[in-house]
Formats: structure tokens, C-alpha cells, sequence
């Protein structure tokens, strides 16, 4: 059987990508537990056994800090600080609610973050607020590790490409396109996605879907 411990992967120091249900969550181990997105509900007791076998225990858990607030990534969140940007508190019951709602009857008690923000984790993890898949969806950049976690933002293929939120998902293509802008601004090396394998060469691959999509 495969252990919770062999099916994650460490895409920077201290940084792990963990499989959960429905979604990847990216989980930073330092003094305190940060977690980047949750997974579907049902998801929690996956991570909780994963933190268990890397030695930790899942009470360090001090946040969950959320990407954007569709169930794939929110529902797994409990026991702990749930950072979401306010324009996203509504949106489990709001979008898609025929199939969205039956998955998750109602938001968790959050607490707001907002673009500029700083999360006390990585040297200073800072909130860029990048709507366009959703109104609240934020990426979040770790400057000293050149990393940024994107959620669903963006996206890339089989062969590594980058491209655009998925349309059928995403609620304003102009907006996100504006917020790609403000990606291939930073100075980063590695993008980790929510539903694909981190992406290198990030200044150069963002740089060559802003010149691609118009």
C-alpha cells in the first residue's frame, strides 16, 4: 500500500505537494503547519495522516490560506485559521449552485485576506489578489524562494505549456488576463498549480502566454 508520506513531493525547502481529494494542497512545514488549499470535504483526515507520517501532528496546523473559494479547495479546510479573500465567501453557493451546493452546504468561518497581505511563512508569503477564475481568487508569492502558488488561476498541458484558467469554470476572462499581467511582472522561478505538476521556468513561460493570449 502506498504511504501518505510516498505520494508527496517536496517542490522547495520546506514546501511538499500533497495529493489530496479533488485537488493538490501544498503544505509548509516550518515552527507552525501553513496549508495551501484543502481538497474537497473529506479530504482533512488525508492530510491529517500525511502530517503524521513526515513526524508532525495535525494540531500544528496553524492556517489553511485559500486560492479561490470553489469546493476543491476549501472543503477540506477545519481546525484551524482559514484565510480567503472576502470577495470569495459566497461563491460555493453562488456558482455552479445545482452541483456546487450539494458538495458544500455552507462556507466555513474565514478570516479576510487582501492583496498586499503578508502570511508569516517562507521569508513573507504575499497575497496578490488575481480575480478573473473567480472575483477572490489570490495567488500567492514566496520572493526569497521564487515560488508561486497560482490555485487555478493558470493552468498547463501535457507538455508543460502554460495557458488560461479554464473558461467553463472561470466567471471574467478580461479580468484574468489582466492578472496574468500582473504574474509575469514577478521575479519567480517555479509555479505550483493546484491540478498539475509544478511548472519551471516561470518568468519566460508567463511571459510567453501574455504575448499568446490577447
Amino acid at each position: 500500500m502506498t504511504s501518505p508520506r510516498s505520494s508527496s513531493t517536496e517542490v522547495a525547502s520546506r514546501v511538499h505537494r500533497v495529493p489530496l481529494i479533488g485537488a493538490t494542497a501544498y503544505v509548509i512545514l516550518e515552527d507552525e503547519i501553513t496549508v495551501i488549499d484543502a481538497g474537497l470535504r473529506g479530504s482533512l483526515p488525508r492530510l491529517h495522516a500525511w502530517i503524521t507520517s513526515v513526524g508532525r501532528s495535525p494540531q500544528e496546523v496553524r492556517r489553511f490560506v485559500i486560492t479561490h473559494a470553489h469546493p476543491d479547495h476549501i472543503g477540506g479546510a477545519a481546525g484551524a485559521d482559514i484565510l480567503l479573500h472576502p470577495a470569495d465567501r459566497e461563491r460555493p453557493l453562488r456558482f455552479n449552485a445545482g452541483t456546487i451546493a450539494r458538495r458544500l452546504s455552507r462556507l466555513p468561518a474565514t478570516i479576510d485576506v487582501a492583496d498586499g497581505d503578508v502570511v508569516p511563512v517562507l521569508g513573507g508569503l504575499r497575497v496578490i489578489h488575481t480575480p478573473g477564475h473567480t472575483p477572490g481568487s489570490v495567488c500567492l508569492y514566496a520572493e526569497r524562494e521564487g515560488i508561486v502558488f497560482v490555485g487555478d488561476a493558470l493552468w498547463s498541458d501535457d507538455d508543460g505549456a502554460l495557458h488560461p484558467p479554464n473558461p467553463y469554470w472561470s466567471e471574467d476572462l478580461p479580468s484574468a488576463r489582466r492578472s496574468l499581467d500582473t504574474l509575469a511582472g514577478l521575479r519567480v522561478g517555479t509555479i505550483l498549480l493546484a491540478h498539475r505538476p509544478p511548472l519551471e521556468r516561470a518568468e519566460r513561460a508567463l511571459g510567453e502566454l501574455a504575448e499568446r493570449w490577447h
